[in-house]
C-alpha cells in the first residue's frame, strides 16, 4: 500500500483533517453537524463527505503526486467562478480540499446524446475563457504540456524507461523501445499541425467525462466541472480523447456516429471565434494523437512516491499509453 494510502487510514490523519475541516467551517459560519463519513479513496484521492447545518461537503486529500490540484482548482475557479467549484478552503501543502456539493453529477442520469452536447459544450466554453490564464494557473501549479516539446519529451520518456533495470516495474526491453521510437515521426507531423492551427494552448482537463460535470439545476445554468488532477497546460483538444472512447461505449457507435459528431461539434463552437467547426474538426485528429502522452506524464507524476508493491500494480497505466502511441502506427 502507497504511504499515503497509510496516512488516510491513520487516526492522527483522521484527526488533523477533522480539526481542519472545522476551522473551515467556522470560517464561513457553518456548522457541522455530524461525523466525517466515508465516501470514494483510490490511489489518487481520499474523499469524506462533511454533513453541516447547511448541507454536505467534500473533503478531498490527493496523492502526493497531484497536489497542484486544490492550488490550481481555487485559481481556475476564480477566473471562471460559473464553470467550476469553487472550493472553500484549501491546504496546498497537505493537499486537502473542501468543497460544496452541487448535487448529482451527469453520469448519474440517463446517457442521452444531449448530455454528452451540453457536457462537452461546457468544457469547450471554460477552456476558451482561460486561453490567456497560462501565468495565473502556471503559477498555481499546473504543468505544460506544449505540442512544440512532445516529440522530445516522448523520445526522453522512452530513454528514461529503456534505461531502468530489467526488473524494474516501469523498465522495458530496449527492443520495444526501439520498436515504439518508429512513433516518432507521427508524433512530430501530429504537433506541427496542433502548432501551425490556430487554436492556443489552454487547460487540458486530461481526464474529461460525465463523472467530472455536475448536472445544472435549469438549462440556463452552465454545469460546473470538477477533478483537474490530470489537468495540463496544453492543446485543448486532448480533452476529447476520453470523452470520445466514453462516448463509443455509450452509443456502442463508431468515431463518426452522428451522435458523437453532434457533441464533438458543440465542442467546437465554444471555438467559433478560431474557425467553423468543420475547419477545427481537422485539428481533432493530431490532438487525440498526442494525447496518450499527457497520461504518461499524469500516471509517472503520481507514482513517483510510490512503493514497490504500487508500482507494480500501476506500472501499466504508465507504459500503455507509450505502448499505444507505437501500436497505432503499425
Amino acid at each position: 500500500m502507497a504511504q499515503w494510502i497509510k496516512n488516510w487510514t491513520d487516526g492522527e490523519w483522521r484527526t488533523e483533517v477533522l480539526a481542519w475541516v472545522d476551522m473551515a467551517c467556522e470560517a464561513y459560519s457553518l456548522k457541522r453537524i455530524g461525523a466525517l463519513q466515508e465516501a470514494t479513496s483510490s490511489l489518487r484521492a481520499k474523499y469524506l463527505r462533511v454533513p453541516t447545518d447547511s448541507g454536505i461537503l467534500f473533503f478531498k486529500a490527493v496523492a502526493p503526486g497531484q497536489l497542484f490540484e486544490p492550488p490550481v482548482t481555487a485559481a481556475a475557479a476564480n477566473l471562471v467562478p460559473d464553470r467550476l467549484v469553487m472550493p472553500l478552503a484549501i491546504d496546498p501543502e497537505r493537499g486537502w480540499m473542501l468543497s460544496p456539493d452541487y448535487g448529482a453529477t451527469l453520469d448519474g442520469l440517463a446517457t442521452t446524446p444531449e448530455l454528452w452536447v451540453r457536457a462537452l459544450g461546457a468544457l469547450g466554453a471554460l477552456q476558451r475563457e482561460v486561453v490567456d490564464s497560462e501565468e495565473a494557473l502556471f503559477d498555481a501549479g499546473l504543468q505544460i504540456q506544449d505540442p512544440a516539446w512532445l516529440p522530445e519529451e516522448f523520445n526522453n520518456a522512452l530513454t528514461l524507461h529503456a534505461s531502468l533495470p530489467a526488473d524494474h516495474p516501469l523498465g522495458i526491453p530496449a527492443r520495444d523501445a526501439d520498436h515504439a521510437f518508429g512513433a516518432l515521426k507521427d508524433i512530430e507531423l501530429a504537433c506541427a499541425e496542433l502548432i501551425a492551427g490556430p487554436i492556443p494552448l489552454s487547460l487540458e482537463h486530461g481526464s474529461f467525462d460525465r463523472r467530472r460535470v455536475f448536472a445544472p439545476t435549469d438549462d440556463k445554468s452552465a454545469p460546473r466541472i470538477l477533478n483537474l488532477g490530470d489537468a495540463h497546460w496544453a492543446h485543448p483538444f486532448a480533452s476529447l480523447a476520453r470523452p470520445l472512447e466514453r462516448m463509443r461505449i455509450d452509443f456502442r457507435a463508431t468515431a463518426d456516429d452522428p451522435r458523437i459528431l453532434a457533441a464533438i461539434g458543440a465542442y467546437l463552437s465554444a471555438w467559433d471565434d478560431y474557425g467553423s467547426p468543420d475547419e477545427l474538426y481537422e485539428l481533432v485528429a493530431p490532438a487525440l494523437r498526442i494525447s496518450p502522452l499527457h497520461t504518461h506524464e499524469t500516471w509517472l507524476q503520481l507514482l513517483a512516491d510510490a512503493d514497490e508493491p504500487q508500482l507494480r500494480r500501476w506500472a501499466p497505466k504508465v507504459l500503455e499509453p507509450l505502448a499505444s502511441l507505437a501500436t497505432a502506427t503499425t
